[in-house]
């Protein structure tokens, strides 16, 4: 195909043309749909979490565990809640109207930022938990074997976030490169 080929069926293309109304309305915080769902999962997690800090203390002995091990747990939890705000304001100032250069450089390094936070709140959760339960157990025999199956999977998720993350990153550098 000819670049005038090109051309001439570029400018035969009907662009969906959208009110400054209905355009104003996506820029809305509150009528944006991405930034609605995260806010949905937001809530349901803090009420998930929530949830399970008002019952762990008497359903999973919390009692019975030293305060600072409760300490860890609490803190532990509160990561993906962190986690989720900090994925919620990220999204929602994702760019500034610049260049598209200067905003995909921008975009790639707080990028950078937002996957490594979001492989430590995880490794964070999954340690603070890890240790909570584990807690006071005498391990023997086949309980070894569990726990490594446990330990296994949570550094299989780990390592599955991690490769997502940065294929995600080199996706962005390699648009960037072709600039």
């Amino acid at each position: 195909m000819e670049i005038d080929d090109l051309k001439s069926d570029w400018n035969t293309v009907q662009p969906i043309l959208k009110t400054d109304e209905s355009l104003l309305l996506l820029l809305q915080e509150n009528k944006h749909p991405v930034l609605k769902s995260i806010r949905k999962q937001i809530v349901i997690e803090v009420s998930s979490w929530l949830i399970f800090l008002l019952v762990y203390y008497s359903m999973f002995d919390g009692y019975l565990k030293p305060f600072w091990v409760n300490v860890v747990l609490v803190f532990s939890l509160i990561l993906p809640v962190l986690h989720s705000l900090y994925g919620y304001f990220y999204n929602k100032y994702l760019t500034d109207g610049t260049d598209i250069k200067k905003a995909l450089e921008r975009l790639y390094n707080r990028l950078k930022k937002y996957a490594f936070f979001s492989i430590l709140s995880r490794i964070g959760f999954v340690g603070g938990l890890l240790f909570f339960f584990t807690y006071n157990i005498d391990f023997k025999g086949i309980k070894y074997f569990f726990l490594l199956s446990i330990c296994f999977v949570f550094v299989f998720q780990i390592a599955v976030l991690y490769s997502i993350w940065a294929k995600r990153l080199k996706h962005i550098k390699e648009i960037m490169a072709g600039f």
